[in-house]
């Protein structure tokens, strides 16, 4: 029998922060402008040498201990500093939500996500992701939406894209235990990983089409906007260079420490695509038209098949 999420889960925000003193007011007054209460605020701090501490510090004043706790991230990159706080041991709740240091919530993220989260059986894995709303550097004007994937999330997509931003992320305690048991897996990215192991593992995804985010665009963005020419021009350029390819070998590493009950075909998969993109040209064109591996875009499709073709993969 499904066993669904309780009346009031108990909400863990992990957030990361590094020199994230100018847009840092904003997101934090967003978190404490949600309709839903009973959330925690985790903030791991990877080394910021501007005013972020300060401003984190005068926030738990003002809240508490209870609802704000700092913490030292491992100072290595943004992924490593998020996987300490998605694996940390003595972090525990019903479900988990990933925040960026520059975003804005829309005051009914948390009820709306969890409202998706109700639908589900809360003692398999699960993962929640969604479409984003990007706004400018100021947050005064609206520059558009993130992609819109209609096709299913599954292992196939999961080996050659991740599905969302972590931004939009939220998961459960089951999914947090498994990444757990990989947490020194050398990996691309967090978001990535948390699509991949909860895929691998029969895992539950859910995609929103709607967004209760707004995803500001700056300079200092790690990852920014993914729609528009120029962004698909990026895309390519990043195939043309072997980025992709090298993605894929990291994962590829990463796979022969995961040791966990999967299905036969999303095992068959991992061993099929390896071997795949190493061979000719007429063979290396199976990983897409055998193996059913996908992209959610069509122009995405399309680079899958060209880096069938030049050995991108």
């Amino acid at each position: 029998m499904k066993s669904s999420l309780k009346k009031s889960p108990k909400i863990a925000i992990l957030m990361c922060t590094y020199n994230g003193a100018q847009y840092l007011k904003e997101q934090l007054d967003s978190i404490e402008a949600q309709d839903y209460r009973h959330w925690k605020l985790y903030v791991s701090d990877d080394g910021s040498k501007d005013k972020t501490l300060n401003i984190l510090k005068n926030y738990q004043k003002r809240w508490g201990k209870d609802k704000l706790q700092i913490l030292k991230g491992p100072n290595i990159n943004f992924q490593s500093n998020f996987i300490s706080l998605i694996t940390h041991s003595k972090i525990h709740a019903d479900i988990y939500f990933l925040s960026d240091q520059d975003d804005i919530w829309m005051p009914i993220k948390l009820t709306h996500t969890l409202k998706y989260l109700r639908l589900f059986d809360i003692t398999r894995p699960l993962l929640y992701c969604a479409r984003t709303t990007y706004i400018s550097s100021n947050g005064k004007k609206t520059l558009g939406q993130s992609d819109l994937f209609i096709k299913p999330p599954s292992f196939k997509n999961a080996l050659v894209q991740s599905i969302a931003g972590g931004n939009t992320m939220a998961f459960n305690e089951p999914l947090k235990k498994i990444a757990q048991k990989y947490k020194h897996a050398k990996i691309v990215s967090h978001d990535w990983w948390l699509y991949i192991l909860n895929e691998l593992s029969k895992g539950q995804t859910f995609y929103d089409q709607t967004s209760t985010i707004w995803y500001r665009q700056h300079k200092k963005s790690l990852i920014g906007a993914n729609t528009g020419f120029i962004a698909k021009l990026k895309r390519i350029k990043l195939l043309l260079l072997g980025v992709y390819r090298r993605y894929n070998t990291i994962h590829f590493e990463a796979f022969n420490l995961v040791n966990m009950q999967s299905t036969k075909e999303n095992l068959d998969l991992i061993d099929h695509f390896f071997i795949l993109r190493n061979r000719p040209l007429r063979e290396r064109i199976k990983l897409i038209n055998t193996l059913g591996i996908y992209r959610q875009t069509w122009d995405g499709q399309i680079g899958l098949y060209l880096g069938a073709i030049l050995k991108k993969l």
